[in-house]
């Protein structure tokens, strides 16, 4: 296992005390809910790992009852440790330069890509993805939320997501210090980081969203709905010639690091470690077994890992070289071209390009120039892959592969720079192109524009990185733009949605009201006409301006209860005397209520006497002519068990009815599928409305309807997270999976 590391109470509260009051606020209530969630997990987490061990053998049952007897013991030291290691991220915002450029450093650490046994592995794969799907839950609020801290702190502090406490990475990083201070079992470990995932991380959008509302609550940009894009780097005339002088040199910087490091990991995929393919059954990366390209390793050619016998028959191929026939190759339509669905296989075209300038030869790249091909070609293999795509969009975006390909080759800092433009700018025309319904066609204006993007880059793109900075600008104004215009009928839309479920809210309250006091009673005809025709319309209005909490609302639904006994048959005197001195405050009242809905004067006049004449007829002793009182809201029948696709607290049930408004599903609709985005979810997942890139409504859902659709595959979820990111994190994950498979 790795080296525990142990949490030290934080010296003093200096840096504690010196936030600024509403961030305090955001500290506790984060806090609060965080350590709530944390306490519900735990309670749940014994009894999981004890229907666990009653599963497993004698032998493997005592690693479970261990796990169980620990956190029994331990529970309140991981609660205690998560609040004091989220505790000290928050002392630390605002922090900058070299306080800041040490916890980069850290951060750096943390997520390396040194060799691990293969539980630490386990565990780093498992942090990574629980922190990477609990992100993509809370993008846009979270950027909502930097840019408050920002503003806060003057614009003295940038807030991003390496040092802002309210990332899901923070939280995932504070419970697991705790849970690497006991000895559990990796089986355990990971049953337990799940539970964590399913209690805990599954409410950080909400936890996320409760910061903002405090911020707002404190008068912190009220009226912000999303935070102000800005460039990562302002356009200018930096050109990967220029970067390349940092980037491939021997500095020892992070971004040199991480490329080396990626390299490290490569070495498994090269096959070139006693001249033996990969165990695990891996495959080498970008066809060059079969490629015939050769590798430069300390000053020898290799050649399918083994070194090639005849060094005079090899031509070595060095990066301005390999620059200028990518240049070329970059206009070469035919290698470009993902329209039949089949990948490109660069070293194939670039092995044939080379033939066809040098002669036919034995080409040798040079090592960092083949890795960065070979981790380039695993991330496109990634994105062309990626099902969140429509298939016009990944046949655009992969004609995109040679351009990175060369800014990866002069600037390293392309793998570890989250803001580099090249990268922002795939996953902006990734993002949109999520967005983009095949329906609409390639002549929509969406597809022409990332079209043009592509295509201007195709063109114009040598080496000056400042080109992708200006697309990206001039990309994300256009989008912008759209999505404002979308917005606006979206909230028409969503609106009118909510005032239709407001309404049909408010009359099943009403009915449900109604048919509780008089359903299945004999009541007299003008009593049943009074309260369903007139005072429902009261209670109605009242609901809706009020709501069922309000004082007026529960005035009105005393008058019903009021009536109703008034109409009772009374035999004591006691109940006659009360009749008596209660009919005209009825009569009063009612006639009051009526007046103010503007209910028919003449039909009012007519009701109200009449319920009169009932009451002195009761008071007389007198019978009255009744009538039974049905239902007016029928009673649901339970539906046959074998017609249940789901359960109703099925998992699918509940993710469904979670789903955030901004979340884009595929639709499974004949041989076309339809893209929409979730604008409303009333009642969490009692209505759904879907409209589709322009706001218009296109699809509605319950969530059980919806879970249905998801089990049965005729609707997909679509991920947005960063594309570019999503790939890299894939790639990292399977050479790590790979070397450790090789290591056994």
């Amino acid at each position: 296992m790795a080296k525990v590391t142990q949490l030290k109470p934080v010296a003093g509260k200096t840096a504690a005390n010196s936030l600024p009051r509403p961030i305090e606020k955001v500290r506790d209530r984060y806090l609060s809910l965080a350590s709530s969630y944390l306490e519900d997990m735990l309670d749940g987490a014994d009894d999981t790992l004890y229907d666990l061990a009653e599963k497993e053998t004698d032998s493997e049952r005592e690693r479970y009852f261990d796990a169980m007897r620990q956190l029994r013991v331990q529970r309140a030291g991981l609660v205690a440790s998560l609040k004091q290691a989220m505790q000290h991220k928050f002392a630390t915002l605002g922090h900058s330069d070299e306080q800041a450029a040490s916890l980069e450093n850290a951060k750096f650490d943390l997520d390396s890509l040194t060799l691990v046994n293969e539980e630490d592995l386990e565990t780093s794969v498992a942090l990574d993805n629980m922190a990477r799907r609990a992100r993509n839950g809370c993008v846009e609020q979270l950027k909502v939320l930097c840019h408050r801290l920002e503003y806060l702190f003057e614009s003295k502090a940038e807030i991003t997501e390496r040092n802002n406490p309210l990332e899901p990475r923070e939280l995932v990083d504070a419970f697991n210090e705790g849970l690497e201070k006991l000895s559990l079992d990796i089986k355990a470990r990971l049953i337990i980081l799940k539970l964590f995932e399913r209690e805990v991380m599954a409410e950080t959008g909400f936890m996320v969203s409760e910061a903002n509302k405090v911020l707002v609550d404190a008068g912190v940009l009220p009226d912000m709905k999303s935070a102000p894009i800005a460039p990562a780097r302002k356009p200018g005339n930096r050109s990967l010639a220029s970067s390349q002088t940092s980037s491939s040199g021997s500095g020892t910087g992070n971004n040199d690091q991480m490329f080396g490091l990626l390299q490290e990991l490569l070495v498994t995929m090269r096959g070139m470690q006693g001249g033996a393919a990969p165990a695990g059954g891996g495959a080498l990366v970008g066809g060059d077994i079969n490629a015939a390209m050769a590798v430069m390793q300390n000053g020898v050619p290799y050649l399918n890992g083994a070194p090639v016998a005849n060094a005079a028959s090899v031509h070595q191929v060095s990066s301005d070289d390999l620059m200028g026939v990518l240049n070329r190759l970059q206009r070469v339509e035919r290698s470009l071209s993902e329209t039949d669905g089949e990948k490109a296989n660069l070293k194939e075209d670039l092995s044939e390009l080379l033939d066809s300038e040098h002669g036919e030869a034995i080409h040798a790249l040079d090592q960092a120039d083949d890795d960065v091909i070979n981790l380039v070609s695993l991330l496109f293999d990634f994105i062309l892959d990626d099902e969140g795509l429509p298939s016009e969009i990944k046949a655009l975006i992969g004609r995109l592969q040679i351009p990175l390909l060369k800014v990866a080759i002069t600037d390293k800092t392309f793998f570890s720079n989250d803001n580099h433009e090249a990268r922002l700018l795939l996953n902006m025309l990734a993002r949109a192109g999520n967005q983009w319904d095949p329906q609409q066609g390639i002549q929509d204006d969406l597809y022409q524009r990332i079209n043009h993007a592509v295509h201007r880059i195709i063109d114009d793109f040598e080496d000056d990185a400042s080109l992708f900075a200006t697309l990206l600008d001039e990309f994300q104004r256009f989008f912008d733009s759209q999505s404002s215009r979308s917005e606006r009928v979206e909230q028409r839309v969503r609106e009118a949605e909510e005032g239709k479920a407001r309404a049909e809210l408010a009359r099943q309250e009403v009915v449900a009201v109604l048919d509780k006091r008089m359903a299945g009673r004999q009541l007299p005809d003008v009593v049943v006409r009074l309260l369903r025709q007139g005072w429902q319309q009261v209670l109605y209005l009242t609901w809706l301006r009020e709501g069922a909490d309000s004082a007026a609302w529960q005035q009105q639904v005393k008058v019903v209860d009021g009536v109703v006994w008034s109409v009772l048959p009374h035999r004591d005197q006691a109940a006659l005397e009360k009749l008596k001195a209660l009919s005209p405050k009825l009569l009063k009242t009612l006639h009051s209520g009526l007046g103010q809905i503007s209910y028919d004067e003449a039909e009012a006049k007519q009701l109200l006497i009449k319920f009169q004449d009932v009451h002195q007829q009761l008071l007389k002793g007198l019978e009255t002519e009744r009538v039974p009182v049905e239902p007016e809201m029928p009673v649901p029948q339970p539906q046959a068990q074998e017609e249940a696709v789901l359960p109703e607290n099925h998992f699918l049930v509940k993710k469904a009815g979670q789903l955030a408004p901004g979340q884009w599903i595929e639709i499974m609709d004949g041989d076309e599928p339809r893209r929409a985005k979730l604008a409303a979810n009333i009642r969490a997942g009692v209505k759904m409305v879907f409209t589709n890139r322009r706001g218009i409504k296109v699809e509605e859902f319950s969530a059980y309807t919806l879970a249905v659709a998801l089990h049965e595959g005729t609707v997909k979820l679509i991920e947005e997270g960063a594309l570019f990111d999503r790939a890299l994190e894939a790639v990292i994950g399977d050479l790590r999976r790979m070397q450790a498979n090789a290591q056994h």
